[in-house]
């Protein structure tokens, strides 16, 4: 984290600030993207490997993730030990802002049957091209401290530095599970109306490669360990 440290310091923020806020806010988590180097720990594109007896969404499919190869201390997060996660959602124009209906994510548990295949509606299949994705272990912060600003003096300031340096500090994996979300407008977290409890980022993908633009998947701690992945909600967020 020496770049942080560093660029924070030139800003003038004080060092006991910044180390407190290392410490106190760093987060692991799983950045699976297209680095050959870590090992192969889902797929994004291509078509969803969906159990034999479930009918396939009619949402363009973006990955899947293979939960047995995230290990438990890639994230914070209370993950299920195996199955697989499979994301659906239509960004496409104004889509995610005007229908309830336009994300889903599955939970396949190990050993169900599976096959791949794609919507029975071919006008709205969209299938992007697949490619294997491989894990990493990055460190997360937030890139906006607003919501820290009642115990750190520079919270913004401090998430501006993320937001400069980050690029150096992570892998850039086109599918991230739990640390913070990279936040353009509205943090998927804080700033919806979920209601109470504690709720985290599960997942962030981005929808396509070089695109300003990222899909959040938001759940309940306790739901997330329970397996309750129907209680999770999406949002999109794009900087384009």
């Amino acid at each position: 984290m020496h770049p942080f440290r560093d660029l924070a310091r030139e800003r003038g923020i004080a060092l006991d600030e910044v180390e407190r806020w290392l410490e106190t806010t760093t987060r692991p988590c799983a950045s699976l993207g297209g680095s050959p180097d870590g090992p192969v720990a889902g797929r994004f594109g291509g078509l969803p490997p969906m159990p034999e007896d479930e009918p396939v969404p009619d949402l363009p499919f973006l990955a899947v993730v293979d939960l047995a190869a995230v290990p438990p201390d890639a994230t914070d997060l209370p993950l299920p030990r195996d199955g697989t996660i499979l994301f659906f959602a239509d960004t496409s124009g104004s889509v995610p802002w005007t229908r309830r209906d336009w994300f889903r994510l599955l939970y396949v548990p190990a050993g169900t049957p599976v096959s791949e295949r794609g919507p029975i509606d071919e006008q709205r299949r969209q299938v992007h091209p697949p490619h294997d994705l491989h894990l990493a272990f990055d460190p997360s912060l937030p890139n906006r401290g607003d919501h820290y600003s009642d115990t750190f003096r520079h919270g913004d300031e401090l998430g501006e530095v993320w937001w400069d340096v980050s690029g150096d500090l992570q892998t850039g994996g086109q599918v991230q599970i739990g640390g913070y979300p990279w936040v353009w407008n509205k943090d998927p977290v804080h700033e919806h109306h979920h209601g109470p409890d504690d709720w985290v980022l599960f997942a962030e993908l981005a929808t396509d490669e070089g695109l300003l633009g990222n899909v959040h998947w938001v759940i309940r701690r306790d739901d997330l360990a329970a397996g309750r992945f129907a209680t999770a909600r999406a949002s999109y967020d794009t900087g384009g």
